[in-house]
């Protein structure tokens, strides 16, 4: 092993050792058979099993690890081998095959995602080879082959791009293939070896797959690719309608798990194979366009789980894949960044755990849960420190500011997104919990958050949700675009016997990001549709977050030289009223009303309220952000059809400079809506139609249209430009 590679390595034992002094209170002994121990709550479901397995490769890397006593750790090698090798025979010896039964009484194996765990486990297996006995040989290939057997005769090659219409599918369809395919060279034996091969040809192509692999000629083992296609998972752009929105996490799950069959094909002296690489290089592409430089995924789509958890933590292994097949040296940074997060989430813990602070609520609310997440986190970091040890990847550096511009757009998700300047700027119609915009410095990657931001709340009583929105129009122009549509708001749990889950709100939405590399404007309208009682009217909605990753405290200054710091989570409600109409956050993000609000508010609730979005189940949330607002209204009242809720225009600029003239245009008779914002020697107008007749909008003489047309249809807009002299 080189220096450099020891170094590396290194710095990943550093962060995982001190988790040492948190295994045992997850590991438990098996009811049904003494002799075995198992990490967490051990039940037949595929995620206790993947979260033994996950603990187990961890432990398998960290037991075997040169740097294991740089410091004293909380276990010695012999029981950290030890422990490594019972939980893997639990879970041999659970499955259908074995003898065995989990913690519920079951065995476990034979479904769409039961192999999972195996191919996130098999770096440990590796890494341990040299303690396994000839009956855990024995027992690692009866389980492999029993499900290489049972995928092949048993589960479809699928796809679709719409989540909502079919399986989409695209990271299933890769582990499956993967599992077949690393069976394969294990076991060159095993009877159906050329069977595995040919159904793992279809997984693999079908993973990462695009609507035009319909016609594609290339050719892979005498087919081509349109003949092995099944159906496309991806969109046209290359975004990723996972779980039915845009979904950059599981981008980054497809792409890990093709990294773990490619350093496992190295890892034995194996060349990877070529349906590895399909379409690589597009999803990656894609994927890096939505990283922060210090490696934090900036998920334009939003998320519907923890906040910086699962599908974060498996970007290490998709980063170091992007390093050994495509040489991106900006990999190495995200990965370098990340694991310094990564240790200021632990510090933050103080038990050496990940996750036991910020997530308390998870841990003391959903045990299963909660130990599933810190297994992610410290099998994901075991992949850093095996595959450094392995392989001569690039070296980890302090990342810096990426110089990525971008200008992109997918029809389907109804998405915009601009990253120039040391701004990303983005609005998603089809997102994780409903519209959702952001707008963050490039180099602060704690100030981006998605959920329902860059837009106001109007919250019933009844568990609200705001509805997949629909794009009416957008368009992109040179450093910009603009983005209009509507969303309704529901009730997704209604109490009453016979109570539909019915709309009640109409809100529309209208979004120019402008071309000068920093600045959103954003107009809305909502109005009731259906006789409601609310809790809570919220306008504008910028979400700052305000927890672990920012020191836990923002500093608030106003024009007029007002400064207010405030500390994250206060643990009981802390509005601030401010008598102004602008602020900066942090001297990096500032915050203008241009209508609809008598000075802003930052509202800031009793408990984290960045939520998990399950369909069913308690409220468990994830991070504290404070809340720009305009309109706060918290009173529980009751509402009739017709009743405008939200009526106000905002800007929001990543800057410092809170100097800028803002003015609108409100006609009582016309629910067209028009904005100017005004800085430096340019100024920008920005109307909306928000009605249902075509209204005429007039353009300054000597200005310029960027977007759309000053006649204006029923969710129509207009973005104008003009120079001052």
């Amino acid at each position: 092993m080189s220096e450099t590679m020891a170094l590396q390595e290194k710095n990943y034992v550093d962060v995982m050792r001190p988790w040492l002094k948190v295994l045992p209170q997850f590991t438990r002994q098996s009811l049904f058979n003494p002799s075995l121990r198992h990490y967490g709550t051990g039940e037949s479901a595929h995620w206790p099993i993947q979260s033994n397995f996950n603990v187990f490769a961890a432990l398998a890397v960290l037991g075997t690890s040169p740097h294991l006593e740089d410091e004293k750790p909380a276990m010695a090698r012999e029981e950290i081998i030890r422990t490594a090798l019972d939980f893997l025979r639990y879970g041999l010896a659970t499955h259908l095959s074995g003898h065995d039964v989990a913690s519920d009484g079951k065995q476990w194996g034979h479904h769409w995602i039961s192999v999972l765990g195996l191919e996130r486990m098999a770096h440990g297996v590796n890494a341990i080879r040299e303690y396994l006995s000839d009956d855990d040989r024995m027992a690692l290939r009866r389980v492999l082959i029993s499900e290489a057997d049972w995928i092949t005769d048993n589960h479809p090659v699928r796809g679709c791009m719409v989540n909502s219409e079919g399986p989409n599918v695209p990271e299933s369809n890769i582990w499956n293939g993967a599992v077949l395919m690393r069976t394969a060279a294990a076991y060159p034996d095993a009877p159906r070896v050329k069977e595995y091969l040919t159904k793992a040809t279809s997984f693999m192509l079908n993973g990462l797959s695009h609507p035009l692999d319909a016609g594609c000629e290339t050719m892979f083992y005498g087919k081509p690719v349109r003949k092995w296609h099944v159906g496309f998972n991806y969109t046209p752009n290359w975004s990723l309608d996972h779980h039915g929105y845009l979904n950059v996490g599981y981008m980054v799950i497809c792409l890990s798990n093709l990294a773990m069959l490619h350093f496992y094909f190295k890892d034995l002296g194996l060349t990877p194979p070529p349906e590895l690489t399909w379409h690589l290089q597009e999803v990656w592409a894609m994927v890096k366009k939505c990283t922060f430089a210090d490696g934090r995924l900036l998920r334009i789509g939003g998320d519907t789980r923890a906040r910086y958890t699962y599908c974060q933590n498996y970007a290490i292994p998709s980063w170091m894949l992007a390093q050994d097949v495509l040489g991106d040296s900006d990999a190495a940074g995200f990965e370098a960044g990340w694991l310094k997060i990564m240790q200021q989430e632990q510090d933050y813990t103080g038990t050496g755990g990940f996750y036991g602070r910020r997530l308390d609520n998870i841990r003391r609310i959903n045990y299963y849960y909660y130990s599933r997440l810190e297994s992610d986190a410290i099998l994901c970091l075991s992949y850093g420190a095996y595959w450094h040890r392995r392989f001569q990847l690039l070296a980890l550096t302090t990342p810096a500011v990426v110089n990525m511009p971008v200008s992109w757009q997918d029809e389907y998700h109804g998405a915009t997104f601009e990253r120039s300047g040391n701004a990303v700027r983005s609005f998603v119609w089809h997102g994780g919990q409903g519209p959702t915009g952001v707008i963050a410095p490039a180099d602060e990657s704690s100030m981006g958050e998605w959920q329902l931001n860059l837009h106001g709340e109007v919250l019933s009583t009844q568990t609200p949700a705001l509805n997949y929105g629909n794009s009416d129009w957008h368009e992109l122009f040179h450093g910009g675009f603009v983005n209009v549509g509507a969303a309704d708001w529901c009730e997704r749990d209604p109490l009453g016997e016979g109570e539909g889950v019915y709309a009640y709100a109409r809100h529309q939405i209208a979004v120019a990001a402008l071309p000068d590399q920093e600045t959103m404007l954003v107009l809305q309208y909502a109005t009731i549709s259906k006789e409601i009682t609310l809790d809570a009217i919220k306008g504008f909605g910028v979400k700052v977050p305000n927890d672990l990753f920012n020191g836990s405290k923002r500093r608030y200054m106003t024009a007029d030289g007002t400064c207010l710091e405030l500390t994250g989570n206060p643990g009981c409600a802390d509005d601030r009223h401010l008598a102004a109409d602008r602020v900066c956050v942090d001297g990096k993000l500032a915050v203008f009303a241009l209508y609809g609000a008598e000075g802003l508010t930052i509202h800031r609730p009793a408990k984290a309220q960045i939520i998990l979005h399950k369909p069913h189940g308690p409220w468990l949330s994830s991070l504290y952000a404070d809340e720009i607002c305009g309109k706060v209204v918290l009173e529980n009242q009751r509402y009739t059809p017709g009743t405008v809720v939200l009526d106000d225009g905002f800007a929001v600029a990543v800057s410092g400079d809170l100097k800028a003239e803002c003015d609108a245009e409100l006609s009582a008779d016309s629910t067209v809506r028009q904005a100017t914002f005004t800085r430096g020697n340019k100024t920008w107008g920005f109307a909306a139609n928000f009605g249902s007749t075509t209204a005429s909008v007039a353009v300054p003489a000597g200005a310029f249209v960027l977007a759309g047309s000053s006649e204006l249809a029923p969710g129509g807009a207009l973005l104008w430009q003009q120079s001052l002299i």
